[in-house]
């Protein structure tokens, strides 16, 4: 077992962060699209890193690849208090049921929008096309 442990620890070192995070989570080229802005191009902020630590973590990937691949993909995320604040956040999904229930990421897995391992489902709108009778009526099911 701590062999095991020890080569995967010697296989992260030979790996960019990058290509340890793709053999984790898939090619870079499939994540969503706001996952890539936010990791390559946006300015840190708390909002940016608490929408990529949701990410990471329901995503399963670990505190400390999540932290280095995010330093290396954005050079404005070198600063102490961004790992400080990312280690933080980290941290609080992992040890807070209330934190995981009110996240909301993108499994990569179920290849949808969840919040904490259940499926997010929008509430459903009201139809703008139905008369004032139909949508007093939730059950009536014609257009006038």
């Amino acid at each position: 077992m701590a062999a095991t442990a020890t080569a995967a620890a010697a296989a992260d070192t030979a790996m960019s962060p990058l290509q340890a995070a793709e053999h984790l989570l898939g090619c870079i080229n499939t994540l969503p699209s706001s996952i890539i802005f936010s990791l390559f191009a946006e300015t840190p902020s708390a909002r940016v890193i608490e929408y990529l630590t949701d990410f990471f973590s329901g995503n399963a990937l670990p505190k400390t690849l999540a932290c280095k691949l995010y330093c290396t993909c954005n050079p404005e995320a070198t600063n102490e208090l961004v790992r400080q604040l990312f280690y933080t956040r980290f941290s609080l999904w992992h040890s807070s049921d209330t934190v995981r229930r009110h996240s909301l990421y993108y499994d990569l897995r179920l290849k949808k929008l969840v919040r904490h391992n259940v499926p997010y489902q929008r509430s459903p709108r009201k139809n703008p096309y139905l008369c004032r009778a139909c949508r007093l009526h939730s059950s009536a099911s014609k257009i006038h």
